[in-house]
């Protein structure tokens, strides 16, 4: 007897079950995406306030074993304030042995690398004069090319350790925290409230616990850091070149210096610290008067968990008292018209150019509120003006 076995052949996957897969796979993308970029956003807000708070901490450990009680020797600025590897708040945490700041970054900031480095790595030179100044900086010269790159620091290894030291960052600071209070002679402007230079002398010295003692606020008003914007203009963006350049910033000289593709062309770098009291405040019903400035937080930028078009979101910074608290973007600075809150800057906004060049600065009501409660934005301490008259 014969047995006949039949075996059925396997039918084919049709069209419109592809079909119904994909658009079920598309909806499960389309739910888990927000949920995880949500997730990310959070666990990027999350490190940067470790990294602040460990700051914090390196900070008071300084404060302490200065004879001036200051909370750093000054700004990130190679030029300005002399050899980054023993001046500025990062030479203070890297010597400490405390916290290396270029390892500890925004992870949420799409631009990771400090101006400084462009200015230590001899990868950009703004203007014919030479930037560095010897009567304030500490320099015996005033020649930007000894101070730069390979002719300063050394041979490939040599560069190559202070990279990988840590003397890089993005973060800025305040200049209540890098350069204190403008002075309070000398070299007072008419106003009497402007901060002169960008250098040391543009405030009575980085910010110390005498100086919180004398502060007409608390020290959990006193914002330190955070957050930095890219710089604005031509000036710092990176180009294509092995040369320093006049505007810009060559990749070829900051990549020799680190020894690896660190940037590259079309990248921008990040602003040092905040620009001092740049902003007029004349509204008397907010407590301003008439030639009255107050400090300009547009270099701290609230680029966490933006709502729109970079604007909403918050900055995590760092106060005086080591907490570290989200200050958030909620207003339209100078447009009460646009329904969407955040405008990208905390406090003041900014005047820009049509080649989107900042050409100066500007607060309303909304805009002061919006950081009032939580930054102390006038003088920490009290000063005798011109006039005669007491101001903060």
């Amino acid at each position: 007897m014969v047995v006949h076995f039949r075996f059925k052949t396997p039918r084919g996957i049709t069209l419109v079950e592809v079909l119904v897969v994909v658009a079920i796979v598309g909806l499960l993308v389309s739910v888990l995406l927000p949920a995880l970029a949500s997730a990310r956003a959070a666990a990027f807000a999350s490190g940067t306030t470790s990294h602040l708070s460990a700051f914090g901490r390196g900070f008071e450990i300084v404060a302490t074993n200065d004879h001036c009680g200051r909370y750093c020797t000054g700004a990130f600025d190679h030029l300005l304030d002399g050899d980054i590897r023993s001046r500025g708040w990062v030479a203070d945490l890297v010597n400490s042995k405390l916290i290396p700041p270029g390892a500890a970054r925004d992870q949420a900031n799409r631009w990771q690398v400090s101006e400084t480095v462009a200015d230590y790595t001899g990868a950009a030179k703004l203007g014919a004069a030479p930037l560095v100044d010897g009567s304030e900086n500490g320099w015996a010269t005033t020649s930007y090319a000894s101070v730069s790159g390979s002719s300063y620091f050394g041979g490939q290894q040599q560069m190559n350790d202070v990279w990988n030291a840590g003397f890089n960052t993005n973060f800025a600071t305040t200049w209540q925290f890098s350069r204190g209070d403008p002075p309070t002679s000398g070299n007072l402007v008419a106003s009497g409230y402007d901060s002169p230079s960008q250098g040391p002398s543009g405030g009575d010295g980085p910010l110390s616990q005498a100086t919180l003692e004398a502060a007409a606020t608390t020290a959990a008003r006193v914002a330190l850091m955070g957050p930095a914007r890219a710089t604005d203009g031509p000036d710092f963006v990176v180009r294509s070149a092995t040369r320093r350049l006049r505007s810009g910033v060559a990749d070829g000289k900051v990549n020799e210096f680190v020894g690896f593709r660190l940037v590259r062309p079309a990248d921008l770098m990040l602003e040092s610290f905040t620009d001092g009291m740049k902003v007029a405040f004349s509204d008397t019903a907010l407590g301003g008067q008439p030639g009255q400035k107050i400090h300009d937080m547009h270099d701290i930028h609230p680029l966490h968990m933006p709502k729109r078009h970079g604007g909403g979101g918050f900055a995590p910074i760092l106060f005086a008292d080591g907490h570290v608290a989200r200050v958030h973007d909620t207003v339209t600075v100078g447009d009460p018209t646009d329904p969407t809150p955040g405008d990208g800057c905390l406090g003041n906004g900014v005047v820009t150019d049509a080649a989107g060049n900042v050409t100066g600065n500007r607060i309303d009501a909304a805009g002061f509120e919006e950081v009032n409660d939580q930054i102390w934005v006038k003088r920490l301490r009290v000063a005798t003006l011109p006039t005669g008259t007491i101001a903060y």
